[in-house]
């Protein structure tokens, strides 16, 4: 039972520090976003899947690379399927663009490198970098 709830707490300390969120946390996320005039990602996918395991570094070097410009927040869909229904999730990891409206610019499903995901971010009136 002792390592039952050792291993929970870690699980929310890990997903607490990886951009997870609530449906309710998402619309702050988004709101204060549009409030910040920032473009948004939104990786929806699940902790264990392998593809969206394989986007966590992918998210983090966005996450540093277009600093103060781009949000990027991860939504367990498994946890949160109002947000999964909202967005239309059908397949992990599906990558969801809004821009600087809250608008869907742009959407991907399946693993997405940086490489690919720069060009969009350009599009969208983000800086190469």
């Amino acid at each position: 039972m002792r390592r039952f709830f050792a291993n929970a707490t870690l699980l929310a300390v890990v997903l607490l520090f990886t951009g997870y969120s609530h449906a309710g946390e998402v619309d702050n996320v988004l709101a204060q976003a549009i409030k910040d005039g920032k473009v948004v990602m939104l990786e929806l996918g699940s902790v264990g899947c392998i593809p969206c395991e394989q986007m966590k570094p992918v998210m983090q070097k966005l996450r540093d690379t277009y600093k103060g410009k781009l949000e990027v927040l991860f939504v367990d869909v498994r946890v949160d399927r109002a947000t999964s229904w909202r967005f239309g999730v059908t397949v992990i990891p599906t990558q969801v663009f809004l821009d600087k409206r809250g608008k869907e610019f742009h959407r991907h499903v399946g693993f997405y490198d940086f490489d690919e995901i720069a060009p969009v971010l350009y599009e969208a009136g983000l800086p190469r970098e």
